[in-house]
């Protein structure tokens, strides 16, 4: 993971968008950053699909946000086994 971990800047762009997400989906300011963070991260890179891991399922599991995440390719799993499988899944599908 540390190898492929890679920072995301917390700029100024990134909290706008935040304070947007936070009046559009009703989420609290801190989770709002979280997610701003990945969005504005996912429309920079524009990777061909991408996951977003969080057990705050409550917070990040609703429609609402999955429909953001789905412009971008960008699947969300509460849970890290699920994910595990999933990535696994499309790893056997790449080879």
């Amino acid at each position: 993971m540390l190898e492929a971990a890679e920072f995301i800047p917390l700029g100024s762009d990134v909290l706008r968008q935040a304070a947007g997400i936070q009046a559009a989906v009703a989420m609290s300011a801190q989770d709002s950053i979280v997610l701003a963070s990945i969005v504005s991260h996912l429309a920079a890179t524009k990777p061909a699909e991408s996951c977003f891991l969080n057990r705050n399922t409550k917070d990040f599991g609703g429609p609402n946000i999955q429909v953001m995440l789905d412009q971008f390719g960008c699947k969300f799993f509460g849970r890290f086994d699920h994910a595990l499988r999933y990535i696994e899944s499309r790893l056997r599908q790449v080879e």
